[in-house]
């Protein structure tokens, strides 16, 4: 038997990936089974065990195959010149979100799901922080490229502002998902326009007393 290569396994791995998250986001994640998964990729029972054990690890390691593809953009994006703004930048990854899983309420779910399933929550929080890192570095390359910041201002602004930027993804992805009347638009160019503000030097800020 020829032996599969690492190229081929992880593109069978994004199919399968995709009609996953195709299937999430048409019947929801709780009401999905992995027989409606196998019909949906056209392949194997077996295909689909040999990647993915469970549900749950479809899901989280599906919707990580996903970010991958984002991180690989945001990567990419820091060798441009000029580099695009933070602000343009979370309009790359909601727009790229979009097109990959669809519906992004589907990641709304899968959070709530993780509030109970621990393993979930585990695997996601994962995610997260590799989401915040990937921002972390582009935000100090940004400083460093685009404003002539020194190092440690660079890594300051990282460090205050790469969560920032995460948050507003996730405020994108809950708001677009909830909000009858969301204006995609409108949300992202108010996110360019706090830009001038977090451009400044930043300061660690004193705690509250």
């Amino acid at each position: 038997m020829p032996k599969v290569s690492e190229a081929h396994r992880e593109a069978r791995r994004h199919e399968i990936a995709r009609a996953a998250l195709h299937c999430f986001a048409r019947k929801g994640f709780a009401a999905t089974s992995i027989a409606d998964i196998i019909a949906e990729s056209g392949l194997s029972a077996g295909a689909i065990y040999g990647h993915y054990k469970s549900k749950d690890e479809l899901i989280t390691l599906a919707i990580g195959e996903v970010l991958d593809v984002q991180f690989g953009e945001l990567e990419a994006a820091q060798t441009q010149r000029p580099m695009p703004s933070p602000g343009e930048i979370v309009r790359v990854v909601v727009n790229g979100l979009e097109h990959e899983i669809g519906d992004l309420g589907l990641l709304v779910q899968v959070w709530a799901h993780a509030a109970v399933e621990p393993a979930v929550g585990s695997t996601l929080a994962t995610i997260g922080e590799r989401v915040k890192r990937i921002f972390s570095d582009y935000v100090r390359t940004w400083y460093l490229v685009e404003l002539g910041s020194t190092e440690d201002d660079a890594a300051r602004a990282a460090e205050l502002y790469s969560w920032v930027y995460v948050g507003v993804v996730q405020g994108y992805i809950v708001q677009s998902s909830i909000f009858i009347h969301f204006d995609a638009d409108t949300y992202l160019g108010a996110i360019a326009a706090l830009e001038p503000t977090f451009a400044r030097t930043p300061t660690t800020p004193h705690p509250t007393r």
